[in-house]
């Protein structure tokens, strides 16, 4: 069965990670609190003070100018290869572009940039700008945020299984859509633009994670389906497979990690 969360507080104990939605979290590990993807100008301030923003792609529900105006400027921005031109005019002190191997320390905590399968560009299918994930290590835990991922190859998050001993893995179960419209495009159109929650499972148990905690649902949907169904579908594949440490979180939810 999914595992119990407890509600956001303002005390730090140990590492943890907090969910405000979509794909925005916020990891809090050693002396450093790391934003990702903000998105929604109201959650991205209940998120606090950060010392680092990560973005993970910039599609607009990821990269958002408009969220990102609600973060203090002197927060450090790190963003993929080819976005500097997006963010450049909103006057962060220290913008940094970072491909996939890239390390930055943040206050003793390593961010490390890392692969990720999605479609890179912005509004269309371009080489650049990059899509990636982060790892980020401190206090005696580690984090993998995936950002998005599609139905393709998905070897990559063996390799990344392999280099780190994983906490929590933050990965996307839906998005917009429905399900069954992302499981329609895998077979008929373009490796289905984001993965479902069976598949989310996969790759958590190739990232051998010590916990899932499943993002990029229930935040912005379109009148399809019940934003619900991909936490019920996952509810039903974690007790289907016996797949333990998977924490469905709420909005505002965190995720205490006990350090190794």
């Amino acid at each position: 069965m999914p595992s119990a969360a407890t509600p956001i507080t303002d005390e730090i104990a140990g590492p943890r990670i907090t969910w405000f939605g979509h794909a925005t979290a916020v990891a809090e590990l050693g002396k450093a609190r790391i934003l990702f993807d903000p998105l929604l100008r109201g959650r991205t301030r209940r998120a606090g003070r950060v010392d680092a923003v990560a973005i993970t792609h910039t599609h607009v529900d990821h990269l958002n100018r408009w969220s990102l105006k609600a973060v203090d400027r002197d927060t450090i921005l790190i963003v993929p290869r080819g976005s500097k031109s997006i963010v450049a005019d909103l006057g962060f002190r220290q913008v940094i572009e970072v491909v996939q191997g890239d390390q930055i320390d943040i206050n003793g905590t390593c961010v490390e940039a890392v692969p990720t399968k999605h479609d890179p560009g912005r509004w269309t299918k371009t080489p650049l700008p990059d899509a990636l994930g982060y790892v980020v290590s401190g206090g005696g835990a580690t984090v993998h945020h995936a950002g998005d991922v599609d139905f393709s190859d998905h070897s990559i998050f063996d390799d990344i299984g392999k280099r780190f001993a994983i906490d929590a893995a933050l990965l996307p179960i839906g998005g917009m859509m429905p399900v069954w419209w992302y499981r329609m495009r895998k077979r008929h159109h373009d490796r289905g633009v984001h993965i479902d929650p069976d598949c989310a499972v996969d790759i958590y148990e190739r990232l051998g994670a010590r916990s899932l905690i499943p993002i990029h649902w229930g935040t912005l949907h379109l009148r399809l389906g019940l934003p619900s169904m991909p936490r019920r579908r996952l509810a039903k594949v974690v007790d289907a497979r016996n797949a333990g440490g998977v924490s469905i979180l709420a909005h505002g939810e965190q995720l205490q990690i006990q350090p190794r």
